[in-house]
């Protein structure tokens, strides 16, 4: 019986020890993803926030972004991720993207004086599942003719 204990921790310990690699893993290959990309022919350099400190700040304190410039925001799993305008100090384009890095909404020209409200991606009044999630200039949207739809490459 002594034995069968020993196995079960052992085991358990290796299976834990695997999450965790594969989670410090994964979070070093999306820091190695901060770069330009492309969506619909139109290059946009990006950084990448894929941890909560990071997720929690976003874009806040900053004084600008420049034209294609954006911040890919990267969840561990899908889910109704909310942004705010907390702290921000220009308005900026929000698009949501699905596991298949597909815009599934955009929220365009969002003003920091909407703060405390937050914004969801929506389709016909549902909210819908997101994996990603990218800021960038306001009117990038609209100046590059990208729409719900569109795959962003990367």
């Amino acid at each position: 019986m002594k034995w069968i204990w020993i196995i079960l921790i052992m085991a358990g310990m290796f299976g834990f020890g695997y999450l965790f690699e594969n989670k410090e893993t994964k979070i070093a290959d999306m820091q190695n993803l901060a770069g330009t990309y492309k969506i619909r022919g139109v290059p946009i350099d990006i950084e990448i926030a894929d941890t909560d400190k990071e997720r929690i700040k976003g874009l806040s304190g900053r004084k600008n972004l420049e034209e294609n410039e954006g911040l890919l925001f990267v969840f561990d799993t899908e889910g109704y991720h909310g942004i705010w305008m907390k702290d921000m100090n220009f308005n900026i384009d929000i698009a949501w993207l699905d596991k298949n890095k597909k815009i599934i909404h955009i929220e365009k020209n969002v003003s920091p004086k909407t703060y405390p409200k937050v914004f969801y991606a929506f389709e016909e009044e549902k909210p819908i599942l997101s994996l990603y999630v990218l800021e960038t200039k306001s009117d990038f949207f609209e100046k590059a003719n990208i729409k719900v739809g569109d795959l962003f490459e990367f």
